[in-house]
């Protein structure tokens, strides 16, 4: 069945073999109505098939600005190209008619879906990281987005020349046909992106909508075929029935391992997931190797970030009912509201999420307490500017797309609206995504939250690529404080990391423009992070002079991920160090390196270590510099790995580029001759 779809293809590409002209009369008899009717229905297939195909490739690519970028910019190529084509196929008569175009459209729309799943797979390498996923999203979504909506959105753009030829040849004046076919298209397409989200999605779902604007043009097609000239449309009719079979028949992914639930939701693809060890997780859209909830099945704490987000509920002062009233901001299934209302049943915690159906989903499977208040639907920036209360603490963690903060929850305006809803030593923690405070994106946006909070604090949960920030309405609690309120909802030792001043640490200036309302470039930051930029800082510690303090105050900034100021100390410590602290030195600068992403570097530094020492004392050090070279190997083979899988994807984009314009020229050159005799 593979063959059969690549040949059904081909067919819905070649030119379709009607070899008679369709006289006047049958022109005539194409009503201005059924016309306008043809167009309506082209405009609504297109902005369908637009907006829901981008939802099609949310499990694999996500829904970031790249990928509507990415399938916008393909679909207006593709209509430009289909719109050049088919005003010369309608001049000389040459190309598919308007019957075999709507019925090639709607092959390819009902395939769609499959389609979509199979190049999708395709071009992403297996067990593919979060943190190396840039090229594939970005090309591979390119990619995936031409080669299965190129060909339907091309045959749909070739439509309206043809509309507007039939209705010239039945008499009428050019330019008030041309605007009527043009409006008819317009108001077809208005009509389809408000049907698709309103009504098709929540019925439907992503794929049935698609599905749907495939029945709706072979309708369209058949019904012309009808009232038209009724030969010469074998290969498009053969498409209408192949291309979904063959589509159909191609290999699908497997379902995950341990899924318990699965919906398409108005915002995301959300799926539940249980380990064999019975932890449940939410993954939205792509997912890739993070997840936005979490349950166990015994026990509050989970070691991961959502632990460290209690700090704020731990600290928060009582409002005048003697309760904690605490305010999550992105509450997805519930894992911080759950945690809190465990340690403190007698807490007021309210939750808002956008998306109502993830609630559903963490009622049902993460024991969403229902002491919980919850708007559901809203955004946050939303309840926060209209709610007149005032909360101890204010939890946000509303990343969307895995990687992407929304840019108008992370701009002063918007934190000087949570600095206006704390109460007088309320406090409030962010979660952003990074391995380190010198992330572009960590910076951009602690800075900004510096900018309202000062005094802010940050530093990276052990184990994680979660950067905790957090800020006080006031005094910045002091450590006896801290332990006391740690230790009283029993979250030591598990957060005693938040009580060392070298892994919790005051924001760094790195000099970084404050996000703004309408000036806020996370996505080109989040992107500057994928290709292993950074902030650059300043070094702000001083040498003691003494190597054993200095080694032993850098081990603690590394732990904070302060490679700048560790690495400026772990330099000033080498000219007076002896071997063994040489050693560890040089081996504590290549796991900065190493950690940097700079193989090369990190590499040269553990064969120094190798080369230069020879104390005794330090054979455990060149032992394990060797075994860190080891893993910069194998690092380097996943690399090289997914770097051969991204010269493919490249190789086939070349491939491909070259394709279609050799076809468009083969197309428009045929098309340049006469009109072929009855």
């Amino acid at each position: 069945m593979t063959g059969a779809c690549c040949i059904a293809f081909v067919l819905t590409v070649w030119p379709c073999p009607d070899n008679l002209e369709v006289s006047n009369q049958e022109r005539a008899s194409h009503s201005a109505g059924l016309l306008v009717l043809l167009a309506g229905v082209t405009g609504a297939a297109v902005m369908i098939v637009e907006v829901m195909g981008v939802r099609l490739m949310a499990p694999w690519f996500g829904q970031s600005q790249l990928v509507w970028t990415h399938v916008i910019g393909v679909v207006l190529a593709s209509l430009a190209a289909g719109q050049w084509l088919g005003g010369r196929w309608a001049e000389t008569g040459r190309g598919p008619r308007p019957a075999s175009l709507l019925l090639a459209a709607a092959g390819l729309s009902l395939a769609l879906p499959d389609l979509v799943s199979w190049l999708s797979q395709a071009v992403l390498p297996e067990d593919l990281p979060l943190l190396e996923a840039y090229p594939f999203v970005t090309l591979g979504s390119l990619l995936v987005s031409v080669a299965a909506l190129g060909l339907p959105m091309a045959a749909l753009g070739a439509v309206t020349p043809w509309l507007v030829r039939l209705s010239r040849d039945a008499g009428e004046a050019p330019g008030r046909v041309t605007g009527r076919i043009l409006a008819a298209g317009t108001l077809g397409s208005l009509a389809g992106t408000f049907g698709a989200t309103h009504l098709l999605l929540p019925a439907l779902g992503s794929a049935g909508a698609v599905r749907s604007a495939g029945v709706l043009l072979g309708a369209a097609g058949l019904g012309l075929l009808y009232v038209s000239a009724r030969r010469g449309h074998a290969a498009s009719l053969l498409a209408l029935v192949l291309v979904p079979l063959g589509a159909a028949s191609l290999p699908r992914q497997p379902p995950l391992e341990g899924l318990l639930a699965e919906v398409e939701t108005p915002y995301q693809w959300a799926r539940v997931v249980e380990q064999p060890d019975g932890t449940r997780h939410l993954l939205l859209n792509e997912g890739l190797d993070s997840f936005h909830s979490v349950w166990q099945p015994s026990g509050v704490l989970t070691g991961l970030y959502y632990d460290a987000m209690l700090y704020a509920a731990a600290l928060a002062p009582v409002s005048d009912d003697e309760r904690r009233h605490v305010l999550v901001v992105g509450l997805a299934a519930g894992t911080s509201a759950r945690q809190i209302l465990t340690l403190d049943p007698g807490a007021h915690v309210r939750g808002v999420e956008i998306d109502a159906e993830i609630v559903e989903l963490g009622k049902r499977w993460f024991d969403l307490p229902a002491e919980a208040e919850v708007d559901a639907g809203y955004d946050g920036r939303v309840v926060l500017e209209r709610d007149p209360d005032r909360y101890g603490a204010i939890l946000i963690d509303a990343y969307a797309q895995q990687i992407y903060l929304p840019p108008h929850l992370c701009s002063r305006e918007f934190f000087a609206v949570v600095r206006e809803r704390l109460l007088p030593g309320g406090i409030v923690t962010l979660n952003i995504g990074g391995l380190t405070v010198e992330d572009p994106v960590v910076a951009a946006v602690s800075e900004t939250f510096a900018d309202v909070f000062p005094g802010a604090l940050q530093g990276r949960m052990p184990g994680t690529r979660n950067i905790i920030v957090l800020g006080c309405r006031g005094e910045t609690p002091t450590g006896e404080q801290t332990r006391a309120a740690l230790e009283r909802w029993d979250l030591l030792p598990a957060l005693d990391w938040m009580l060392d001043d070298a892994q919790l640490t005051a924001v760094q200036q790195s000099g970084t423009a404050l996000l703004r309302d309408g000036n806020a470039p996370v996505e080109a930051l989040a992107h500057a992070s994928w290709r292993g930029r950074r902030a650059s800082f300043e070094s702000s510690e001083q040498s003691s002079g003494d190597p054993a303090r200095d080694l032993a105050r850098a081990r603690t900034l590394m732990a904070g991920t302060r490679w700048t100021d560790a690495e400026h100390l772990l330099r000033a410590a080498l000219p007076g160090a002896n071997p063994l602290q040489e050693a560890e030195a040089l081996l504590l600068l290549g796991n900065i390196a190493f950690f940097r992403d700079e193989p090369f570097a990190a590499d040269a530094i553990y064969r120094q270590i190798g080369d230069s020492v020879v104390a005794s004392e330090a054979a455990n050090i060149v032992a394990v510099a060797r075994d860190n070279r080891q893993l910069l190997v194998e690092q380097r083979e996943r690399v090289e790995r997914l770097g051969a899988h991204q010269e493919t994807l490249v190789s086939w984009a070349w491939a491909m580029a070259i394709a279609v314009l050799g076809a468009l020229a083969w197309m428009g050159t045929r098309s340049t001759a006469g009109p072929r005799g009855a």
